[in-house]
């Protein structure tokens, strides 16, 4: 398998230092445009009177697209470089995303979010592309940047803004502000995302897609892969039913659950802000093991807690450990020598898997289970594959066995 990373030689369009606070900028207004529409879809199955598992299904189904076409996004990106791919795909969601808006049930709106997410991953592909390519000269104490200010506009501006453009235009305006947006970012973006192309871009996209899954054979990579479609679930279910659970079962104002939402997104940027130096000192295997342990107290806080505190400090928690499994996850891909549009592609499907996973799934298991007691399933999961408790498990038998 190849795993040549080489292109054509342009120079890129930009220096270090401008490449970079360019890139944070069009990372935050597209957390912005991402945050507002988690939030408008939310509003608008709420407005539907949609049950929990038809929630479930609605937000799964962007997932579902967004997922199918990680790998092909990796292919076109490589063949026609991140900048055009970005541009195209944003224009495709300023058309289609305020057809949204205008669903009359909630099965129309889960058509049309599934439509529009086909647009979405051929986005954050190129990104992810341009990122990774330019991690190591930019610099692994930075690593958190692109996520951070992604997510500063996912869980603090976005919902902020999405909350307050609806009460004053509605959720159908407000998916024309969002639509604006795009098309913001697709002239933005052309302007400052890698022009590099592989080498070898008659290849078929299907011959992509397999080489692409071939990674997975890779210790590292599917390690990498692992931790971040888990964290995609978890990510999933608590942006899907975060605000559900805060109205149908505590009986909260949905600008209340939004607040809870806020909070967690600001614990998360901080980290990836802040703290990406950490990292470096701490080392991979500590930070992972510091990271999932703070994911899995802070699930056990949201499944247990009757009371706002409880919640919040679980949010917390939980946006820390992942802020530094996203960390590492990243550090490691950056400096892994492969081909970053192939790899981009595929450690993005992980994530958007988890995503519809921790969506339709929870959604689900909801006619069984009372939606908080669901962050305590996810624990066990996560037990299983962080590695300090997998050694203290395998420490404890051979003792036994001795």
């Amino acid at each position: 398998m190849s795993q040549s990373n080489t292109l054509n030689t342009q120079r890129p369009l930009l220096a270090t230092h401008h490449f970079t606070y360019s890139f944070v900028g069009l990372a935050l207004m597209s957390g912005i445009t991402i945050g507002m529409n988690k939030i408008l879809v939310t509003l608008l199955a709420l407005h539907l009177n949609a049950e929990s598992w038809q929630i479930g299904l609605l937000i799964g189904a962007e997932s579902l697209s967004m997922m199918l076409m990680s790998l092909p996004a990796g292919i076109f990106i490589s063949r026609f470089s991140a900048r055009w791919v970005y541009a195209i795909s944003s224009l495709g969601a300023m058309t289609l995303y305020p057809l949204i808006g205008y669903s009359t049930s909630w099965y129309l709106a889960a058509i049309f979010l599934f439509i529009a997410g086909i647009c979405i991953p051929f986005r954050v592909v190129a990104m992810n592309t341009s990122w990774l390519e330019r991690l190591p000269e930019v610099g692994t104490s930075r690593g958190g940047w692109y996520r951070g200010t992604l997510m500063l506009g996912i869980g603090l501006v976005g919902p902020l803004l999405g909350n307050l453009v609806s009460s004053h235009l509605g959720i159908q305006g407000s998916y024309w502000i969002t639509s604006i947006l795009f098309a913001v970012m697709s002239f933005y973006g052309f302007t400052i995302l890698s022009r590099t192309r592989a080498a070898d871009s008659a290849k078929s996209v299907r011959g992509g897609v397999k080489e692409m899954l071939q990674y997975l054979t890779d210790p590292m990579v599917r390690q990498v892969c692992i931790y971040d479609g888990l964290g995609g679930m978890v990510r999933g279910f608590f942006g899907t039913f975060i605000i559900v659970i805060a109205v149908r079962q505590f009986h909260w104002t949905a600008q209340q659950g939004i607040t809870l939402m806020v909070v967690e997104g600001a614990a998360f940027v901080a980290v990836l802000l802040l703290l990406g130096h950490v990292v470096a000192k701490l080392g991979e295997k500590l930070t992972y093991n510091l990271s999932h342990a703070s994911l899995i107290i802070g699930l056990a806080f949201l499944g247990l807690s009757s009371g706002v505190v409880g919640l919040l400090i679980g949010a917390v928690l939980q946006a820390i450990g992942q802020a530094f499994n996203h960390l590492v996850n990243i550090s490691r891909l950056a400096h892994s020598g492969k081909n970053m549009g192939h790899v981009s592609g595929l450690f993005t499907m992980v994530g958007m898997a988890g995503g519809f996973v921790g969506a339709t799934l929870g959604g689900f298991l909801s006619k069984g289970f009372v939606l908080q007691d669901i962050f305590l399933l996810w624990i066990p999961i996560w037990l299983a594959v962080c590695p300090g408790f997998r050694a203290f498990i395998s420490s404890n038998f051979k003792k036994l066995a001795a």
